[in-house]
């Protein structure tokens, strides 16, 4: 359709302004205008049209890539995701069978996960890194007397329904729905095997999950825009994947 609007366009517009500009009526200020305006839509709308034309094909490309290969996870699909997003490209979405949604709201991921809060609002950001990896790690483990120290800086780790939308990441347990509004969020750290996020509102949270890469850059995504996607200094794997 963009291309026959376009075409329509270029046909249209163009045959305005060659018989306005071979006219013999004497010229004015209205003749000028149509003459001009004509030729700036034929050039502008094709234009535009076209701009849509290549977006599609390669929209469509991308998604015929996604649908001829094996579902990625992890590393691998959160790279991919990171690609699409810095191309302006929504990735697919998925159901949230246990969290409800507005009607509006597309989601990207829906999985379990463990999440855990920090007891300190706003901790030292090495502090925070060094007692969030000690709490990945030991999450199988009884922990030396170290390692329980450092978790006392963390709240008890609860197993939550995790979905993440194009706004904000929504958590399901027991007491009830919570979410976390993109907006809110003012750091993203990768910790091996969960993303631990900064916000503005509230202490730091931990996110354990098997996508957790795919969560950090959503979340770098929703906060802080496209081209900070490039930027971020833990995506470097990501982008070379």
């Amino acid at each position: 359709m963009p291309l026959v609007i376009g075409l329509a366009a270029l046909v249209g517009f163009g045959w305005i302004w060659i018989a306005t500009e071979s006219s013999d009526a004497p010229a004015s200020t209205v003749r000028w205008f149509i003459s001009e305006s004509s030729l700036a839509l034929a050039i502008l709308v094709p234009a535009v049209c076209l701009f849509f034309v290549i977006r599609a094909i390669h929209t469509r490309r991308h998604e015929a890539r996604e649908a001829a290969r094996p579902p990625a996870t992890g590393a691998q699909q959160a790279g991919d995701l990171l690609w699409s997003l810095s191309k302006g490209l929504l990735p697919q979405t998925t159901k949230a069978a246990d969290i409800q949604t507005d009607a509006t709201e597309p989601v990207f991921i829906a999985r379990p996960a463990v999440i855990a809060n920090h007891r300190q609002l706003t901790p030292a950001t090495r502090t925070l890194m060094t007692t969030a990896r000690t709490l990945v790690l030991s999450r199988d483990s009884d922990g030396v007397p170290g390692e329980r120290a450092a978790l006392r800086a963390w709240e008890t780790p609860r197993e939550v329904s995790f979905a993440a939308t194009d706004r904000r990441f929504l958590l399901r347990d027991s007491t009830g729905l919570a979410d976390v509004q993109y907006a809110s969020i003012i750091a993203v750290h990768l910790v091996q095997g969960a993303v631990l996020l900064r916000l503005a509102d509230r202490p730091p949270m931990l996110v354990i999950c098997e996508h957790a890469e795919s969560i950090a850059v959503l979340a770098v995504w929703g906060s802080a825009g496209e081209a900070a996607l490039n930027r971020h200094p833990d995506f470097v794997s990501l982008r070379k994947s």
